[in-house]
C-alpha cells in the first residue's frame, strides 16, 4: 500500500472490522465487475474508493442520454463513449492507487476465464438475466464466488454465492421460462434511490467477505419506495444442475 493509506482511508481504519488489516487485505484483492451501468457504476465506486487494489471492469455497451439518471459515473460528456473504458478513466482519478482495467466485451462462455479467471470476487452489475446465468454458471464452475444484485422500479435484491456452498441463481430461479414474465427496467423503469440502494447492500456484503471471508446465506429485498426490507434464506436445490455434488 502507498504511505498515504492512513491518510486516504482514516475513517475506514477507525472501522475495527477493517483496520489496517482489513485494509491490506482490499489492498490485494481483485474484483470483476460484470455491467458498468447503474449498479456497476455504484459498486465500482465504492469498491475503488474502499481501496479494493485491482478492478476489471466489463461492458459491451456505450454511454446514452437516458444512463445519466442512474449510472453516478457518467456526464453528458460521456455520451457516446464505452462505459468501461470511461468508468476507469475516472475511477483511477479518483483513486491512483489501486489498479484498473477495462474491457469493451460481452460475457459469454468462452471469454470467462479470460476476464475473470483470477479475480477473488464478482460482482453482478448487469440489467439482464442471460448475462447472469452465464455469470452463475461460470463463477461456479471455476469457483469464484460472485454476489448477485437486480432492480426494478423501486425494488431490488442482493444475494452473496458461494460455489457450492450456498444456494445459487439457478436454485433461486429454477424455471428460467418464467423470466419473460419478469418486470424490468425496460417495460417497468427504475428510480436511481433503489440503485444505489442495492449497490451498497451488495458492496457491504463484498467488503465483507474480501475482509473477514464471511459468506452470507440470505437474499436481501428492499422496496425504496415502501421502505420494506425482507430476508430470506435460499437453500440449495438437489436438481439444480449447478449446485449438484460432483463426481
Amino acid at each position: 500500500m502507498s504511505e498515504n493509506v492512513f491518510e486516504r482511508y482514516e475513517k475506514q481504519l477507525l472501522f475495527k472490522p477493517i483496520g489496517l488489516k482489513g485494509q491490506h487485505r482490499l489492498n490485494k484483492s481483485r474484483v470483476g465487475i460484470l455491467g458498468i451501468g447503474a449498479l456497476g457504476t455504484n459498486l465500482a465506486s465504492i469498491c475503488a474508493r474502499s481501496g479494493v487494489g485491482e478492478l476489471i471492469l466489463v461492458d459491451s455497451d456505450a454511454v446514452e442520454l437516458s444512463n445519466l439518471q442512474r449510472q453516478m459515473l457518467f456526464d453528458e460528456g460521456d455520451i457516446g463513449f464505452s462505459k468501461a473504458v470511461r468508468a476507469a478513466e475516472k475511477l483511477s482519478r479518483i483513486n491512483s492507487d489501486i489498479r484498473i482495467e477495462a474491457f469493451v466485451e460481452r460475457l459469454n462462455n468462452d471469454n470467462f476465464a479470460d476476464l475473470f479467471e483470477k479475480c477473488d470476487l464478482l460482482l453482478d452489475g448487469t440489467d439482464n438475466f442471460a448475462s447472469r446465468f452465464v455469470l452463475n454458471q461460470q463463477a461456479i464452475a471455476h469457483s469464484i464466488p460472485w454476489i448477485h444484485s437486480a432492480v426494478t422500479a423501486s425494488s431490488g435484491q442482493s444475494m452473496f454465492i458461494m460455489p457450492r456452498k450456498t444456494a445459487c441463481l439457478r436454485c433461486l430461479i429454477p424455471d428460467t421460462d418464467a423470466l419473460h414474465n419478469f418486470p424490468t427496467v425496460h417495460n417497468s423503469g427504475v428510480i436511481t434511490p433503489i440503485v444505489t440502494i442495492i449497490a451498497s447492500i451488495s458492496a457491504a456484503t463484498a467488503l465483507r467477505y474480501l475482509v473477514e471471508k464471511h459468506i452470507d446465506h440470505d437474499l436481501k429485498y428492499y422496496d425504496a419506495w415502501e421502505h420494506r426490507f425482507r430476508k430470506f434464506a435460499v437453500m440449495q436445490s438437489d436438481s439444480c444442475p449447478h449446485c449438484r455434488p460432483l463426481p
